[in-house]
């Protein structure tokens, strides 16, 4: 990281605010299937054959 005329210059390395590995992207597919399997379960409930 180095100043020219007042600012921050980074090289892409440098810049790098993230990575999407494999953790980060098991956490968001996991995430999101939980999130749907909860939105089934309370959508059967609400509208399933015993709720008639």
């Amino acid at each position: 990281m180095r100043k020219e005329e007042g600012r921050t210059v980074e090289n892409p390395v440098e810049a790098r605010q993230g990575f999407l590995d494999r953790p980060v992207l098991a956490v968001l597919v996991v995430s999101v299937l939980l999130v749907l399997i909860l939105y089934a379960l309370i959508y059967f409930g609400y509208f399933g054959p015993a709720a008639s």
